[in-house]
């Protein structure tokens, strides 16, 4: 900025006005930077649910495939790339109507806060 009434050497830019305009430009850079972190934090977590909705799928079929439910609780894990997934299953024998509640539940963790996907039915 150029100083009015000042003539001869002095035609350059204050240091203090330097330092203000780096950190405009700094917080306009982050807040960019963050319009593009959130979408991509949103896709991770959907897809991780849209694993975790087949998985559960996946472990319900083994439930209704013709092999008893015991009553009970239990709970594994799985393999390969779903590695950071696990189940939990609960099992209640309901004697008024002569059935059992089914409830599983699917496991992970997502930036150090778990998160989990349920079912309940009646088998």
């Amino acid at each position: 900025m150029l100083r009015a009434g000042k003539t001869g050497k002095n035609k350059g830019f204050l240091l203090l006005e330097i330092l203000i305009s780096v950190s405009i430009l700094s917080f306009g850079v982050i807040l960019i930077l963050n319009s593009f972190i959130g979408p991509i934090m949103a896709s991770q977590l959907s897809r991780d649910y849209f694993n975790a909705g087949s998985l559960l799928e996946e472990k319900m079929l083994e439930l209704h495939s013709g092999k008893e439910v015991e009553e009970g609780s239990s709970k594994g894990g799985f393999s390969g790339p779903e590695a950071k997934f696990s189940w939990d299953l609960n099992v209640v024998k309901l004697e008024e109507i002569s059935c059992k509640e089914v409830s599983m539940k699917i496991l992970w963790k997502q930036k150090n806060k778990g998160q989990d996907f349920s079912i309940l039915t009646y088998i």
